[in-house]
């Protein structure tokens, strides 16, 4: 009997040093998403304008008068003899990002900025979390409130002729970053699209982009 109670402690042992182990592994690898998470249950709540960003990068919001000053620079660029190059602001930027929302997305962000980074930039917004649904978020949709700041970042090439595509690889709720996996899922959300990108059209002239904190230059196509 007494060699029996032994084994059932040694074996007792075992599964929890196992369960240590596991749960360590996950901890580990899910350091990101639990950093956050304690961060949103402890009460931080920062604005959407708390992000981490350059201090030399320009900050833009959309308005009417960006998105007309966008569309003079692509006329530019249209003409057959335009310039080599334009280079836009964060605000033409975030205007025409805007535009490439769909309209569900449009209805559910609020307080938009555009922020530059090297060859990224970092869209933020106020974000009503109905959009995104319990599906995508399961039961930390829990946590989160009728509507939170976002934080939504990543590069842009150009895809195709007249369309740059802006392909987010980082998506943040708050003070919690999302898993990778989720970010196309929770993009085709803003956009009505299937395939995770924010589309930008631009003169069918354009052949490059370079993203710096300073500004968005639109290099011309050759032969364009």
């Amino acid at each position: 009997m007494a060699g029996n109670g032994c084994l059932k402690d040694t074996l007792a042992g075992v599964g929890c040093f196992t369960l240590l182990v596991i749960g360590g592994v996950l901890g580990w690898h899910y350091r990101a998403q639990v950093a956050g998470l304690y961060h949103s249950f402890r009460g931080d709540r920062p604005g959407v304008e708390s992000a981490p960003a350059d201090s030399a990068a320009a900050t833009g919001h959309p308005s009417a008068a960006a998105l007309e000053s966008a569309r003079g620079k692509w006329e530019e660029m249209a003409r057959s003899k335009g310039p080599a190059y334009v280079r836009l602001t964060a605000s033409e930027l975030a205007a025409l990002i805007a535009q490439g929302l769909g309209p569900a997305g449009r209805a559910a962000l609020d307080s938009i900025q555009v922020t530059l980074g090297e060859d990224r930039f970092t869209f933020q917004a106020s974000l009503k979390m109905d959009l995104v649904g319990k599906g995508l978020l399961g039961p930390l949709a829990e946590a989160f409130g009728a509507r939170e700041p976002v934080r939504v970042s990543g590069p842009a090439r150009v895809a195709a002729v007249g369309a740059v595509a802006w392909e987010p690889d980082s998506f943040v709720v708050r003070s919690f970053p999302l898993p990778r996996s989720a970010v196309p899922l929770l993009v085709n959300k803003l956009t009505g699209r299937p395939d995770g990108v924010v589309p930008i059209k631009v003169p069918p002239t354009v052949g490059d982009l370079h993203i710096r904190p300073d500004g968005v230059t639109f290099y011309r196509r050759a032969g364009g």
